[in-house]
């Protein structure tokens, strides 16, 4: 395997599509262009109770304030009160009980933002405070389940167990995590003719907002308009979550008639919306004295919040992923989704796989601490192999995991950075260095297998420019690039011909949500499929523009379209311009215009059984990270990180590369700084940037170095490509590992130390304390 480039794609990915308006301040979001005329603004009443009964609402003391033009409550909603799918229920406002602090109970639409806000405290609600839910060992002890326990079994652990020469157990809990977006939860509702209206929505998925804001209203999706031009950031926040503020714009411009503005604020949004799932996990396993595990069994039971929201495919991802890169022949998984009192936690980056990968992560390092063996060698004892079977019985080709971790070792000269790591801790006391290695393994294709299919419609116009639509949501992800460079190297025009188009319902219907990473993959296939349509009415038309102007006559002649010329390769000197074959073909009637479809192959899953191909492929990779760990104060410094990723054929090197380095950065966020912290009462105390801690510029390493490894494979997607945005968060949890590693090295190869998730200066203190001893002179 050695890292090289499609050349036919690499030439055509010069830049970043959007990148000249961002760095310009030119680049427009939602509420950034032309605002409709009379605009009116929507501020909410946020419940401050995780759970009560409402007794009463009184919304005349803020009617009666001057601007004030509608206070709106459940009462006013002229459709269905309802905004969940799969399960439906979720209401949009409450009818009589709020289920977690920051539900919206009431919509104020006034003339300014000022005085919608003064009428929201005037607003009048009696609640009856009830007891909440709030954790996930409440939850199952009041059997609050979204739905029955599910599982996936392979073999016979119990007797897997009991063969094993040694066994252990243990539990291990991963936290919430904030997506913090720049942009927060936002929506312009513009009324239209005959009931119709237009809803630009911060979104990641435009239909479901579609669907949903017709339900609400009353009326049909042919109705409802949707349209996405970017979104400043969503991280799967934006996947479910958005559908609630888009439905409460919708209701107060339907019922005022009136272009209406609703957008949070940061400390409503951080206080109203759900983070990443809290998982908490119960294990056994079982493995021989090289560390190969015989039998694992687990259980992953994940805090849900208040409505069921995306939990149930989010435990199923995280299910589907609680081997990791590992093949254990006796396998028991249960998952179990918790419903409390906390605002209904959502999508975000890696869906539920994050947290079923840390598990078995902790269980690979206990038992390497166990058996004083290296991590990294019991990692590859287990790693897959081509045409072993996952737990849920999808077979493993092209396994590279383990051909990805020597390359690791070797790019970070592991076993000298093991020495010099060692001998450096030897000669300081307080200050430790430890090293930490994940590999991954990540499933590419939604786990619902209906959403895995997209459509494109694509335009050329007279003077050869093309207008390029499809149902990705742009979100600095650059999907929009990378499908622009689809359609620009099948038709061999330069990426300046193309206008990217924003997401809309009317051009693009039924688009599934931009998430699972597989934006590219799906929109990138459908558009493909609508280019080489368009390719074909125009190679025909090319074939006969070069018999009658160069008298050539060809049996089998093959039309390329290159550097904006069309050419027959018996004849590559002479040269059509694309613009007037594109003429031609208008003249000659034949259309412009392509609708491209695009469904995933090969998948299917049987929930009951457990058993099936719920992926298209897989993602491998694996990183290693060293950091300096300061035990007085906990303080952690990140000094080296290594990745290796296989990227299949990138379609955009520079735009993957920089989706490692974020998804890398985000990763460490979460397993070491951010630390969601909610009251006894349900409300979360950190509802700003300066009570909740996310990385910075500042937390970068010294060395930072990915490989990116570009091969052919069988299992990818677009022109051999594979997707990047999800696994890249997971390689950050290395660095926790290498946390403990530090810790680690204060005591004895098999006493463990137990470390807090994430491990934030105060769990290092706490990890360390146990294990620091000083005498009266202050040394160890």
């Amino acid at each position: 395997m050695t890292p090289s480039g499609d050349k036919k794609l690499q030439d055509r990915a010069p830049y970043h599509l959007s990148g000249g308006l961002h760095v310009t301040g030119r680049s427009r979001f939602i509420g950034e262009d032309n605002r409709p005329a009379e605009l009116l603004f929507a501020k909410v009443v946020l419940s401050p109770y995780a759970h009560a009964q409402i007794l009463n609402i009184n919304t005349t003391p803020a009617a009666e304030i001057p601007g004030v033009v509608a206070v709106l409550t459940h009462l006013d909603i002229p459709g269905e009160n309802q905004i969940g799918l799969v399960p439906q229920d979720e209401p949009l406002l409450p009818v009589d009980q709020v289920q977690y602090v920051g539900q919206p109970v009431a919509v104020v639409v006034a003339t300014t933002p000022r005085i919608a806000e003064q009428a929201v405290s005037k607003i009048e609600v009696e609640y009856e405070e009830l007891d909440p839910v709030l954790t996930i060992s409440e939850a199952l002890d009041k059997d609050q389940l979204y739905i029955p326990e599910r599982r996936i079994k392979r073999g016979d652990v119990e007797q897997g167990l009991q063969n094993s020469e040694y066994c252990m157990e243990g539990k291990f809990a991963t936290g919430a995590q904030e997506h913090f977006y720049l942009e927060t939860q936002c929506c312009i509702a513009v009324p239209g003719e005959d009931h119709q209206i237009t809803l630009y929505s911060a979104t990641q998925s435009i239909s479901e907002v579609q669907i949903a804001a017709a339900r609400i209203l009353g009326i049909q999706c042919k109705d409802v308009t949707v349209d996405v031009p970017r979104l400043g950031g969503a991280f799967g926040g934006k996947e479910r979550t958005a559908t609630l503020w888009a439905c409460l714009t919708a209701l107060a411009c339907h019922q005022t008639e009136k272009s209406v503005e609703l957008r949070l604020t940061r400390t409503e949004d951080m206080l109203s919306t759900g983070k990443r799932h809290p998982f908490e996990a119960v294990y056994k396993v079982g493995f021989n004295q090289n560390g190969k595990i015989q039998a694992y069994s687990v259980e992953l039971n994940s805090n849900g919040g208040a409505y069921t929201d995306l939990s149930i495919a989010i435990l199923e991802r995280a299910m589907l992923h609680a081997e990791n890169s590992y093949y254990i022949p006796n396998i028991s998984i249960t998952g179990r989704a918790c419903r409390t009192n906390l605002p209904p936690n959502t999508a975000m980056r890696g869906f539920g796989a994050p947290q079923s990968i840390f598990v078995i992560e902790q269980v690979i390092e206990r038992i390497a601490r166990k058996l004083n063996i290296d991590p990294l060698d019991v990692r590859l004892q287990n790693i897959y192999k081509t045409g072993e079977l996952t737990p849920y019985g999808q077979p493993i080709e092209e396994a590279s995991g383990g051909e990805l971790l020597e390359r690791l070792r070797q790019n970070s000269q592991y076993l000298e950075l093991r020495k010099s790591t060692d001998e450096f801790n030897q000669c300081h006391q307080f200050v430790k260095r430890g090293i930490g290695v994940v590999p991954v393994k990540f499933g590419i294709s939604f786990t619902s297998a209906f959403l895995n299919q997209g459509s494109a419609l694509i335009w050329i116009y007279e003077d050869g420019t093309i207008s390029l639509s499809h149902g990705g949501i742009e979100m600095g992800q650059e999907v929009n690039t990378k499908v622009a460079q689809v359609v620009s190297s099948e038709l061999g025009v330069s990426l300046a011909r193309i206008r990217q188009e924003s997401a809309n319902t009317k051009r693009v219907g039924n688009a599934s949500p931009t998430a699972a990473s597989s934006g590219s993959d799906i929109n990138g296939n459908a558009a493909r499929n609508a280019a080489l349509q368009l390719k074909k009415r125009l190679a025909e038309i090319a074939q006969q523009m070069l018999a009658a102007r160069y008298n050539l006559k060809v049996k089998e002649p093959r039309i390329i379209f290159a550097e904006d010329r069309i050419f027959d390769t018996a004849a590559p000197d002479r040269k059509l311009n694309f613009e007037e074959v594109v003429k031609q073909t208008y003249m000659e009637r034949v259309p412009l215009g392509a609708h491209g479809f695009y469904k995933t192959p090969g998948l299917h899953f049987d929930r009951e059984k457990g058993v099936g191909n719920p992926f298209h492929y897989f993602v491998f990779g694996c990183a290693l990270t060293q950091v300096e760990v300061d035990l007085l104060t906990g303080q952690s410094d990140l000094l080296k990180v290594y990745i290796v990723h296989e990227t299949g054929r990138s379609l955009n090197p520079e735009i993957d590369r920089g989706q490692i380095t974020g998804g890398f950065i985000q990763g460490m966020g979460w397993v070491c700084m951010e630390e969601i912290i909610a009251d006894e009462k349900g409300r979360y105390l950190a509802t700003g940037p300066s009570t909740y801690k996310i990385p910075t510029i500042r937390d970068l390493p010294t060395i930072f170095e990915i490989e990116m490894v570009e091969v052919d494979r069988e299992g990818s997607s677009v022109f051999r490509s594979k997707a990047i945005g999800e696994p890249p968060f997971m390689y950050a949890e290395a660095v926790y590992f290498a946390i403990k590693d530090a810790i680690e090295a204060l005591t004895e190869h098999e006493k463990e130390v137990e470390l807090h998730m994430p491990a934030t200066p105060e769990a290092v203190v706490m990890a360390a304390k146990n294990h620091i001893h000083l005498d009266s002179t202050g040394t160890t």
